[in-house]
């Protein structure tokens, strides 16, 4: 039996062209939907096309203004509270310090301090002419004459009036007081310590002043001595020499 012959393939006739490929259509090209076209990003936010809202950038000019005031608020009443513990720090040492030296004017028993002194009618308006009397005897301050009288050591016939003397104490001078009767050995012991502080120190007779033989008076402040007493004295002069409320350099 006669085999059968496989029929060749076709052949392409002369001159045909392969299959071109379909172009891409128009909403294709234009980025449309149509089968083919690419993907579309996913739409931007409205925040992300036009950033914060006015109520929004409101809120936080606002919240920006709290944390300032907050801040301010705070580095106020820090300063306020250094400035308070300062204060507090210099009261308690100026008023330590003093103790120690009223401690030290009154170690020998000879002498007493005390700050009594007349009231006035405050600075500026303390400046009275005329002769002036005090009820505290020496007079450690209250109102006084325009003029204060000089550093010195005086006699009964050139001693200043007291409302002179007790403006020289506001000016930070110290007056060292005697009773005339005093003997010649105290009287020189005290004109010793007068001259040595020559710019600071008053020193004058009083024959008034009954309870005790020697005192020193500064602005409000005294030293009463039942006996002389030439430490006790230096220290007073040395502890309140430009102390006074009106600065006066000497």
């Amino acid at each position: 039996m006669a085999s059968k012959k496989k029929r060749p393939s076709p052949r392409p006739q002369s001159g045909a062209r392969p299959a071109a490929k379909r172009p891409a259509t128009p909403a294709a090209k234009a980025g449309g939907t149509g089968p083919g076209a690419p993907a579309k990003p996913a739409a931007k936010s409205a925040r992300e096309r036009t950033g914060p809202t006015r109520s929004e950038r409101l809120a936080a000019a606002e919240a920006a203004r709290r944390r300032k005031e907050s801040r301010t608020r705070a580095l106020v009443v820090g300063g306020l509270v250094a400035v308070l513990a300062l204060l507090t720090v210099t009261i308690v040492n100026s008023r330590r310090s003093n103790d120690r030296v009223v401690s030290d004017l009154q170690a020998s028993g000879n002498c007493k301090y005390d700050s009594k002194s007349d009231s006035d009618a405050g600075p500026g308006k303390n400046h009275i002419s005329g002769d002036l009397t005090y009820k505290v005897n020496p007079p450690a301050g209250g109102n006084h004459n325009p003029t204060a009288a000089p550093p010195g050591v005086f006699t009964a016939a050139d001693t200043p009036p007291d409302g002179q003397i007790v403006h020289a104490l506001e000016h930070g001078y110290v007056t060292i007081w005697y009773r005339p009767d005093v003997d010649a050995a105290t009287l020189g012991s005290l004109t010793s310590l007068a001259q040595r502080y020559d710019r600071d120190v008053l020193l004058a007779p009083r024959a008034s002043m009954t309870a005790v033989p020697v005192a020193a008076t500064a602005w409000h402040r005294r030293l009463l001595c039942q006996r002389p007493d030439s430490a006790a004295l230096e220290r007073f002069v040395t502890a309140y020499r430009n102390k006074g409320p009106e600065k006066i350099p000497h």
